[in-house]
């Protein structure tokens, strides 16, 4: 039972509620445990909330008691999933509200934690997950095939370079608050656009110069040669290239076959192609 002194200073302490701001030790701490656990713990009810709720916990036990974390935690249990690395972002500005520690806190931060994960996760899917491996993928495939390991340690670089800027970025989200992210929510659709298309245009770049499928097979028609690549192409440039990307993606995206039995498949279908002289 707690003494009448510390009964009454609690409730003092309650009544009189300000601001707390956060130290960069503190918040370090928060991000250490996002960057370690945030891929972990997946279900499909709350998908993410586990991780987050265990990665805030050191700044949430300098803002309120134990039970008061107890009762905010079963609200941050609730549905959340969004790009890993703009999830931190996220969780920044959300302890910027709770650092309020207005009796309404928890609810504005969950209000903007919601709004805010759909775009962030389009965003996120967008650039780090589409745009960048397309990108570093064709410069790394490129250079291998030269000869050359540049591309492969460009891609490693890049990689290590956005981690860095990610973490960078997210006491600065804390410190400047909400606004930080909400400022620029109306474009991040555009954004999402943009790197999307981009993408698909890097994509259609490396069917076009990094596959390479062609048709061997030829026959006479009097005294014209005829060759079935030439023939295709004239309807679809790079033809075979197309196709194969085209039935390979259509293959990844049934369940029951695993992408090291399509590269087993292709190259077992393309040596005996080949050896009859069908593929060139």
């Amino acid at each position: 039972m707690q003494q009448p002194t510390m009964w009454i200073w609690r409730m003092y302490e309650v009544a009189n509620k300000e601001t707390k701001v956060l130290d960069n030790k503190v918040l370090r701490k928060v991000l250490l445990r996002y960057v370690m656990s945030r891929q972990t713990c997946f279900n499909y009810e709350t998908m993410q909330s586990g991780p987050w709720v265990w990665s805030m916990l050191p700044a949430m036990q300098e803002l309120y008691s134990d039970d008061e974390i107890a009762e905010k935690n079963k609200d941050y249990f609730k549905f959340f999933n969004c790009h890993p690395w703009f999830g931190q972002l996220i969780l920044m500005a959300t302890l910027a509200i709770e650092s309020t520690r207005e009796d309404g806190a928890t609810l504005t931060a969950l209000d903007v934690r919601t709004s805010l994960m759909g775009p962030l996760a389009g965003l996120g899917d967008a650039i780090v997950w589409v745009l960048l491996p397309t990108v570093l993928g064709a410069i790394a495939g490129y250079q291998a095939q030269q000869g050359s390991l540049v591309g492969m340690f460009i891609a490693i670089a890049a990689n290590i370079a956005l981690w860095f800027v990610f973490w960078k970025l997210a006491i600065p989200v804390y410190r400047t608050g909400v606004s930080f992210i909400t400022a620029k929510a109306d474009s991040l659709g555009n954004l999402t656009e943009v790197c999307s298309i981009l993408g698909i245009i890097v994509l259609g770049a490396m069917v076009a110069t990094t596959v390479n499928v062609k048709f061997a097979f030829s026959w006479q028609v009097g005294d014209l040669k005829q060759n079935l690549n030439d023939l295709l192409n004239t309807i679809i440039p790079c033809f075979g290239n197309v196709v194969t990307v085209a039935i390979l993606y259509w293959a990844l995206g049934l369940k029951k076959v695993k992408s090291s039995s399509l590269i087993w498949i292709v190259i077992i279908v393309a040596i005996v192609l080949g050896a009859i002289g069908f593929l060139g």
